[in-house]
């Protein structure tokens, strides 16, 4: 079916594209917040951490994905977003706002995220064929980096010309429309169904979904990912500090994100082209290799035009190399595993990334910025090494054989 033409696809695609846009919005204007309001740098630190330790628990929620009516889990995470931000305006315009309960909110809202995230990568290889497959994830990819993009940059500007509680304020009303949103979704999904708690159960496709990482190809590249994630954390904490070094506007932060959303979403564009023509493996490891070149040229930038430049293009490489490790992951898996897989994925990748924010806002204090933005580029080099010295993963063949080949096996 035309991807187009395919009412679940867009129904989908239409709410996570929401939520995306109020999650971006929510952690840009918390983080440049809290650099801007404390006098060290742990708070980014702990900003960073506490945003991305849920994605290391998700492990635990992949066999409840698996089994219970994804709406449910969309429409409560959603009422999660609006009690949240209610309580936010409420601080801002009392001005009672202190950093540690906006920490404690950030948590919260971080939580609410991460649930929908898998959710909607559990459906996406249900509601489309396996040659459409790498197309969709460009697709969803595009989609959120535009959003990402536009209001990076849109972001900026209203810290600028408005304050982190405007923005609080508009995020509110992001949140409300998908409530309505999840009402139109009207298909049926490859659930188990979900009849009454059973840890043993629950205990029992944990494993399944642990196991089959363990035995199939994906656990070979997950180690170095995990691995890169640690330095991408720390990445994050010194960015909003790195753009405060360019200039002291808030718009300048926006603008380096900004630049790396269009870069993702044309590297997400372009790499459903070149897959068709080059192996899966190898655009992973020269996207890996050159995304580490680019970002040490962008890190070296003495001026703003010339950063922005050079995180589009390292961007470029990861939106593309990004959208093959989605795809891959997903063509490698059963249907009836997804969940419990995906959320594993997200776990072991993401494992090491509340650690590196912590020790990110720990050396920025010791070390000189532009040093420790460096060990980023480091990181990708030496994985896309890795990658390239492993022949399973460097002769990796089309994504939808992979797919055709792993249905006809677990369908037998």
């Amino acid at each position: 079916m035309n991807l187009i033409r395919n009412k679940n696809f867009n129904s989908i695609i239409i709410i996570g594209l929401i939520n995306n846009i109020g999650d971006s919005l929510f952690f840009i204007v918390t983080m440049w917040y809290v650099a801007n309001n404390s006098n060290v740098s742990i708070y980014a630190g702990l900003a960073v951490f506490l945003f991305t330790l849920p994605e290391t628990l998700l492990i635990f929620i992949g066999p409840l994905i698996d089994r219970v009516n994804p709406k449910k889990i969309l429409m409560l995470s959603t009422c999660g977003q609006i009690i949240i931000h209610t309580i936010l305006i409420v601080l801002f315009l009392g001005d009672i706002v202190n950093i540690p309960v906006l920490l404690i909110l950030l948590l919260f809202s971080a939580i609410c995220s991460s649930i929908t995230y898998p959710v909607e990568e559990t459906i996406l290889p249900q509601i489309v064929e396996g040659k459409d497959l790498v197309k969709a994830n460009s697709v969803f990819t595009v989609a959120y980096k535009l959003s990402n993009s536009l209001f990076d940059g849109v972001a900026g500007i209203l810290l600028v010309v408005g304050s982190a509680s405007l923005i609080y304020q508009i995020n509110l009303v992001i949140f409300i429309l998908p409530l309505f949103l999840i009402r139109l979704i009207k298909y049926n999904l490859q659930t188990e169904e979900f009849e009454k708690f059973n840890f043993s159960v629950y205990s029992q496709e944990l494993k399944e979904g642990l196991s089959f990482i363990l035995n199939s190809n994906i656990k070979i590249m997950l180690i170095p990912l995990a691995l890169l994630n640690f330095f991408t954390s720390i990445n994050l904490v010194a960015l909003p500090f790195f753009s405060n070094s360019l200039s002291e506007s808030a718009s300048t932060y926006g603008f380096l994100l900004a630049s790396s959303g269009v870069g993702s979403m044309l590297g997400a564009v372009i790499v459903n082209k070149i897959e068709k023509y080059v192996l899966p493996g190898k655009i992973l490891t020269f996207g890996l290799f050159f995304n580490g070149v680019l970002w040490i040229l962008m890190t070296i930038s003495k001026v703003d035009y010339l950063a922005f430049f050079f995180m589009f293009l390292a961007s470029l490489c990861l939106g593309g190399y990004n959208i093959i490790f989605t795809s891959l992951f997903q063509a490698m898996t059963p249907i009836k595993l997804l969940g419990r897989v995906n959320t594993s994925i997200d776990s072991v990748i993401t494992l090491a990334m509340p650690i590196g924010a912590l020790v990110g806002g720990i050396i920025i204090d010791i070390f000189p910025l532009k040093l420790v933005m460096l060990l980023y580029a480091l990181a990708l080099i030496v994985t896309g090494f890795i990658y390239f010295k492993n022949n399973n993963i460097l002769t990796l063949g089309k994504i939808e054989t992979i797919q055709a080949s792993n249905d006809n096996e677990f369908t037998q």
